[in-house]
């Protein structure tokens, strides 16, 4: 569909639940997931037609477009894998246990996750263009579970919510080497996602069984309620610098796609009828 919610399209015919998807960059392409665990690509969005890739979930295009990374278990333990389009093997992409949550950087020379250490759940930034064994590093300093991180446009910055014993959440922004909270006036947070300019960051604020959409700037200051429509916030994603699509679920459990506007405030439902979740945007 269109950002506004027009000219909607069926895309996935298939008997299991189809989620997660994400466009290619070039627009020409869809991965996706099956609720248990398949993955498949669209390479013609025409016909719908889709190929089975591999075993996993939160497949995702690299930068190029040329492979595809997701999660796995088919070695024993969750672990980010990338696999050529035209491939018949995947390979590793993660150190250590349990690795998910793989973000890679804009121009595609980093791969930022989650890893579970002897230390704990820690924050893993990989330079994709080292071949040494010295090609990962450890980004938190926190000795929280440190979960759902994101890099900066320019790859500079790094930001994660780390949860305490409690299970609340603190977003952390790492720069340089050094490490700072950017929401201890906040109980719970999660989600933080850079604006593409780098200057903003969106972020899920858990109030007791309510998750709201908050932005901020990304030294902290100025946090802001954006005031969803739809219910309790899920997932979201920046579109521009202006706008942020999400989708939320009510009382009745009922999920919508939404889009609201930071700037004027403007928040829209484009997508109310079935279960609408997991919504990407094509940036061309």
């Amino acid at each position: 569909m269109n950002d506004d919610g027009s000219d909607k399209k069926q895309i996935c015919t298939m008997d299991i639940n189809c989620v997660n998807p994400k466009w290619s960059h070039d627009g020409s392409m869809i991965v996706f997931a099956t609720t248990d665990n398949q993955i498949y690509l669209i390479e013609n969005l025409e016909t719908g037609e889709s190929r089975f890739i591999w075993k996993g979930f939160a497949p995702a295009f690299t930068t190029a477009d040329d492979e595809i990374i997701f999660v796995s278990d088919f070695e024993g333990v969750n672990s980010i894998y990338a696999l050529g389009l035209y491939e018949t093997e995947p390979y590793m992409l993660s150190d250590g246990d349990y690795s998910n949550q793989a973000i890679m950087s804009v121009d595609g020379n980093y791969l930022i996750y989650s890893v579970l250490l002897e230390s704990g759940k820690s924050i893993m930034l990989r330079d994709l263009n080292d071949t040494t064994d010295a090609h990962s590093k450890k980004i938190n300093v926190n000795k929280d579970a440190n979960l759902e991180p994101d890099i900066s446009p320019d790859s500079k910055q790094f930001v994660y919510a780390g949860f305490d014993m409690n299970l609340n959440g603190t977003i952390y922004l790492s720069e340089n080497g050094k490490e700072r909270a950017l929401t201890k006036d906040i109980t719970s947070a999660t989600q933080p996602k850079f604006s593409p300019d780098g200057s903003k960051i969106a972020f899920a604020v858990i109030k007791g069984e309510r998750v709201k959409l908050y932005t901020m700037n990304a030294d902290g200051t100025n946090k802001k309620d954006l005031g969803i429509k739809g219910g309790d916030l899920g997932l979201f994603k920046w579109i521009d610098g202006s706008r942020i699509i999400y989708d939320a679920e009510n009382e009745s459990e009922q999920y919508s796609v939404g889009v609201v506007n930071i700037s004027t405030g403007d928040n829209k439902l484009i997508a109310t009828t079935g279960f609408n979740l997991h919504p990407d945007i094509l940036n061309q």
